[in-house]
């Protein structure tokens, strides 16, 4: 059953644009007779009083600031209360506004403010990664349930302010309101529906959840009833506000931002998602195989239950919720389904109106770059005002003079009708920070992938054992083999001499840098004698180590299509069910790795190691599955700035293979997209912050320029 139903979701009116309604707005109209009368009342909002933006401007030291707390009523019922849902509000505004100045909003929602994320006692839920992959005859999942197992039940991702592990680093609501109430906006901290000091239940960013944000700005805009009191209580007026509401957030803040800027709800004037995916299966899934956020090698995996269950807890009535979500997420076969569908929402990126700026790291092994790629190219499209930035940093946001001038000059055009050009510059940043390729610069440009980035198509040559040749020319006419070993990190894969359990391939060294922007699109033609996952890393062989640019992770069961794909939104149908594979039958398997902009070094290879289990973000189905590559009828699509003619003339004519392809190996230090490659285990284990550490250790960038 759609989680819009059973009263989880209600009618509302709300100002729209002719023919915008979006398929979460139909989703909610179908549920309404379940929730009966909202309640919403008809206050109209006086005419902003914009001489006090200015006066506020002056102002706002922090005992100048007024603290407020409402509970807003939604139109959901997500506990079976036979009561509405309230939203969680805490204001922070500059004392202006208690003589009459009406200011607008800056605000964050998430899930993170309380104690219901993972906390001391409420243990995370992990899933198993050893399982069987199949699938039935008639194409219907028959694998076996993934279950969450005693030993990986109580593992404790949290960062050492008991934040989870995959929220450290980013931003805070408390900084937001030391720089913007001074600055003359109100800050509102809003608590996810379920969680902190909000009712209901936590639902994932399912439908009821971005109802109940909507409710918030419908409050701001005095079309919604807010509360003292989560029950009964006064109510609260937001009379101190114009109505024009932006919303920032990183992470599964920036998703709930994303989500809610595709309801179109009027007063929603900007966005700023950062680090954040476009839905949940973009995180948890890649081309149809289940992916841990967290990446780490240990036996349990985190799945969307492990959110959930976490959330849920402390909230007996609302194991509804948690049993649901088990059975939709389908953590056995990856496949898409109409509960994924519903938390997806690249489908209504037509439905947004409201700008977006967009930032995120090309190396986040957590919410993986093709989340901000999908929807940047879906809100490209859709023509919505738009801005992009770039940078590497890990799971971050950017830092430095440069991002936070942009920033505040894009919340004073968009809420303020400040008249900066900020709209007028070049739309993309993209920072390549710490590396000594071009000195770690800042370049802007018109679009994304770069202008001039077309795809050159690399073939394979004999030698995957040690190092085949990857080129421009015709391939061998040949196959290699390797036995899939779920034991083995990308990091020993990709440096290792000689190798079973991996192919790799690369080119000759590279006389001159050369520039990849977007997506490294691999077709693979496979056989395989037991089903496995396929898994596919690009890698730079530099002077003195090699760094893991990026990876890549397909279910070849879904028979994932990428040149299928009509646009970032048209789900390929085989993402829907599983099909068997006949034994040592070739099967094509195209897929994305996740984007990247990356300018490889003068002096190193480009490579690319083919493998199957990537012990850090795949299931593990049993080991020893003998996985066979057509060299002739496999390839790979690299975007190359320039296109073919810059990457050949920068390969060296005396280039060496097998062996001697990287005369370090196994001795060169190893860096790259994923946590403990470079410093090692004791990092991995701290997920996200280890990860962190190790590229400021490494050298790694943070966003800055």
């Amino acid at each position: 059953m759609a989680d819009s139903q059973r009263g989880d979701a209600g009618d509302r009116s709300r100002s729209r644009s002719a023919g915008s309604l979006s398929r979460r707005r139909l989703l909610a109209a179908g549920s309404a007779a379940a929730v009966g009368a909202s309640g919403l009342t008809g206050r109209t909002v006086a005419t902003p009083n914009r001489a006090g933006l200015a006066a506020a401007d002056a102002q706002g030291s922090d005992d100048e600031r007024i603290e407020e707390e409402a509970w807003v009523e939604t139109v959901v019922d997500t506990d079976g209360s036979g009561d509405v849902d309230r939203i969680y509000v805490r204001v922070s505004r500059p004392a202006s506004t208690a003589n009459g100045d009406q200011l607008p909003v800056i605000a964050t929602a998430s899930p993170y403010y309380g104690e219901q994320t993972h906390s001391d006692s409420t243990p995370e839920m992990l899933y198993d990664r050893a399982v069987e992959l199949s699938a039935s005859e008639d194409g219907d999942s028959a694998r076996a349930t993934v279950d969450a197992t005693d030993s990986s039940r109580r593992t404790d991702r949290r960062s050492p302010d008991h934040r989870p592990a995959h929220a450290s680093s980013l931003p805070d609501a408390r900084a937001l309101q030391r720089r913007y109430v001074s600055k003359g906006y109100v800050v509102a901290q809003v608590s996810s529906l379920g969680t902190h000091r909000s009712t209901g239940c936590y639902t994932a960013a399912g439908p009821p959840t971005i109802e109940a944000l909507v409710a918030v700005v419908d409050w701001f805009n005095g079309r919604a009833t807010a509360y003292d009191s989560p029950t009964g209580g006064a109510t609260v007026e937001a009379d101190w506000t114009t109505g024009t509401t932006g919303l920032i957030g990183a992470s599964a803040n920036g998703e709930l931002a994303n989500a809610l800027a595709t309801t179109g709800v009027d007063g929603l004037e900007a966005v700023v998602p950062q680090s954040a995916n476009n839905g949940q299966y973009s995180l948890f899934r890649a081309n149809g195989t289940p992916i841990s956020v967290v990446p780490d090698e240990s036996a349990g995996m985190t799945d969307l239950g492990t959110w959930v269950q976490a959330g849920n807890a402390r909230r007996p009535a609302c194991d509804h919720w948690t049993e649901r979500i088990e059975t939709g997420q389908d953590t056995a076969t990856g496949d898409y389904n109409d509960f994924w569908h519903e938390r997806e929402f690249l489908p209504d990126a037509d439905a947004v109106d409201a700008a977006v700026l967009l930032t995120h790291a090309v190396d986040d092994p957590i919410v993986k770059p093709n989340n901000v790629a999908d929807w940047y190219e879906a809100l490209d499209a859709a023509d919505v005002p738009l801005k992009l930035w770039l940078h590497e940093g890990g799971h971050r946001s950017p830092r430095g003079q440069r991002w936070e001038t942009l920033l505040d000059r894009w919340w004073a055009y968009w809420l303020k009708d400040v008249d900066n050009g900020v709209m007028d510059e070049d739309p993309v940043t993209v920072v390549r920070g710490g590396k000594p390729v071009l000195g770690g610069s800042r370049e802007t440009y018109q679009e994304w992938p770069v202008p001039g980035a077309e795809p050159v198509t690399l073939r394979f040559r004999t030698g995957g054992a040690t190092a085949g040749e990857a080129s421009v020319g015709d391939p061998d006419p040949a196959a290699e083999s390797f036995v899939d070993d779920p034991s083995i990190p990308v990091r020993e894969h990709a440096v290792a001499t000689e190798s079973g359990h991996r192919l790799r391939y690369g080119t000759p060294p590279l006389e001159t840098s050369v520039h990849v922007s977007g997506r490294v699109v691999p077709s693979l033609s496979l056989s395989f004698d037991d089903p496995t996952v396929v898994s596919v890393a690009l890698v730079e062989y530099g002077p003195s180590g090699a760094d893991v640019v990026t990876r890549g992770w397909a279910d070849p069961l879904n028979r994932p299509s990428y040149r299928e794909y009509d646009s970032p939104v048209a789900y390929k149908q085989s993402l829907r069910e599983s099909r068997p594979l006949d034994a040592d039958e070739p099967v094509t398997v195209e897929f994305p790795l996740q984007a990247t902009d990356h300018v490889f070094e003068e002096g190193s290879r480009i490579g690319l190691v083919v493998y199957a289990t990537d012990r850090e973000f795949t299931l593990r189905p049993p080991g020893n599955a003998t996985v066979t590559l057509s060299l002739s009828e496999s390839a790979v699509e690299m975007p190359v700035v320039g296109g073919e003619t810059p990457l050949t003339d920068a390969f060296a004519d005396d280039a060496t293979y097998g062996e001697q392809f990287w005369a370090r190996s196994s001795s060169g230090p190893v860096d790259g997209f994923g946590p403990g490659l470079a410093v090692g285990g004791a990092l991995a284990a701290l997920g996200a912050g280890g990860y962190l550490l190790k590229r400021r250790l490494a050298g790694g960038g943070d966003g800055t320029a």
